[in-house]
């Protein structure tokens, strides 16, 4: 008997602690998110359903993503999803907490200029070294076009590197500063949200739609590059 009321107390002292846990942590992201208590919730139900440890992993999140966009070159789409988990894994150590995942979304969804620059600005340093070279923005810029347009060939693809070479250089010429080749944070938030149409591609998509003669409307959750229609507040 004696055993089983400490079984059954320590359900109840895990139960609290975890209560206390969910409740410190809505009402943290509360504050520091552009969610209200109740979308905080909301979220964490979600996630917590999907990824019950309280981590979500790259395999699984490029699974979600795959699946989701059902057209495009699944190397392609595969690619995409990695750099959009490593954007969130701020800490770099390969999983997602609910945290990260919800601080991003929150930047991505309800988000300043600044703050969704400074999560496009993650995204676009591959190595994740603080800064942004034209090979990365070049890599970035090419695999966004890709996934835009999933019925582009290789050969229409290959079209667009003198393209994409031209906007790399509009862009550093307007945002890099000191001319070092490099675009650190400040540089970029700072000479986008200025220069909002420096990052658009709407001359390549273009070109690839001509080249395609069927540019596809499929949804895609890599229009984090244009910044056309962002104020400059």
């Amino acid at each position: 008997m004696g055993a089983v009321k400490t079984k059954f107390r320590t359900r109840l002292a895990l139960r609290s602690r975890t209560h206390s846990r969910r409740r410190n942590i809505v009402e943290q992201l509360t504050r520091i998110t552009n969610f209200r208590e109740s979308e905080v919730k909301s979220w964490y139900r979600l996630f917590y359903a999907d990824c019950p440890d309280g981590l979500l992993t790259e395999p699984v999140f490029v699974n979600f993503y795959v699946n989701f966009f059902l057209s495009g070159d699944e190397g392609r789409k595969i690619a995409m999803a990695k750099r959009i988990f490593h954007a969130f894994d701020r800490d770099g150590s390969g999983t997602v907490d609910f945290r990260e995942y919800l601080t991003g979304m929150s930047a991505l969804l309800r988000g300043s200029v600044v703050e969704k620059l400074k999560w496009a600005f993650n995204m676009y340093d591959l190595d994740g070294n603080g800064e942004i070279s034209r090979v990365e923005l070049h890599n970035v810029l090419k695999l966004i076009l890709e996934l835009r347009n999933p019925e582009a060939t290789m050969d229409d693809l290959a079209a667009l590197d003198r393209p994409i070479d031209r906007l790399c250089d509009r862009v550093f010429e307007t945002l890099d500063k000191d001319r070092d080749g490099k675009l650190q944070i400040r540089e970029f938030v700072e000479g986008v949200r200025m220069n909002p149409r420096v990052l658009c591609l709407s001359d390549e998509e273009e070109m690839l739609a001509s080249l395609t003669q069927d540019h596809s409307q499929t949804p895609h959750a890599s229009n984090l590059v244009d910044f056309s229609q962002a104020s400059h507040s």
